[in-house]
């Protein structure tokens, strides 16, 4: 991504490393950095003693996370001052206002089902879009 300056306020939308990197850099460099997960954690598919041990650091070190979300909803942006609000899907919970820049890391699911890999011998876990590996 590319950001021609600092934002003051950043809310970043995802659970895994690359939306944890992004908002432990922007903590870093001094931004009001709101994590955005749809669960109860972010890396909850990591070792847990290791998601653990993130999740408290990242709230010691000031980074703001709101879980059980649900995800984001959408995300308003005010014409005169240009700041978004980020509105979640949980009901109840309270939108995120005045972010200058949203980043959003949620990941993907894999486009494979088009793709006839079995022709080429590819095999995919069983019921999922995911490729077999194996433990190398």
């Amino acid at each position: 991504f590319e950001l021609e300056t600092l934002p003051s306020k950043a809310v970043v939308v995802g659970a895994g490393y690359i939306a944890v990197e992004l908002a432990g850099v922007l903590n870093g460099l001094g931004v009001d950095t709101h994590l955005v997960v749809r669960k109860r954690k972010a890396l909850r598919n990591f070792d847990e003693d290791l998601s653990d041990q993130l999740d408290a650091e990242m709230q010691r070190q000031g980074i703001t996370v709101h879980r059980n979300t649900g995800g984001v909803s959408k995300i308003e942006r005010d014409i005169v001052s240009g700041l978004k609000t980020v509105h979640l899907v949980t009901q109840g919970m309270a939108p995120i206002p005045g972010a200058e820049v949203v980043l959003m890391a949620p990941g993907r699911m894999p486009n494979t089902e088009t793709l006839n890999l079995d022709k080429a011998g590819v095999k995919l876990i069983p019921g999922q879009t995911y490729i077999e590996v194996d433990e190398f």
